[in-house]
């Protein structure tokens, strides 16, 4: 049976908040049941995208559920992270080579179409009143 990993994708910052908040979603996923969830960076923070697919790696995950934590595509998402995933531009996903070992990776689309999104920002406005 396949080992299934889950890892969590920002920008990255400067700042500890960014980190802060990747790091507080990576707990609530593990409070829901999930299993090997990591966090990973584009860029400025560490780990970095790549370290992290090798820590997966090392620790026996076969199926890597990449979640990008941005709220629309650019290319970041359509590029760069694919790229570093080992995937292919513009895709979804596909079997990448890292540390020797063939993987699958799953890539989700980022957050911002979701309607959930519009709910939050619509409590956000309700609190300003």
């Amino acid at each position: 049976m396949a080992k299934e990993g889950i890892l969590i994708i920002g920008h990255g910052s400067k700042l500890n908040y960014n980190r802060d908040i990747m790091e507080l979603h990576a707990k609530r996923l593990k409070e829901k049941g999930f299993k090997n969830v990591y966090i990973g960076f584009n860029e400025t923070s560490a780990p970095l995208i790549e370290e992290t697919l090798e820590r997966m790696v090392k620790d026996g995950v076969d199926v890597i559920y990449a979640l990008p934590l941005f709220i629309a595509s650019g290319v970041h998402l359509t590029e760069d992270i694919p790229g570093k995933l080992g995937i292919p531009p513009n895709s979804s996903g596909g079997v990448a080579e890292i540390c020797g070992k063939k993987v699958t990776v799953k890539y989700a689309s980022p957050i911002g179409d979701d309607p959930r999104i519009t709910e939050i920002l619509a409590e956000k406005i309700a609190k300003l009143k």
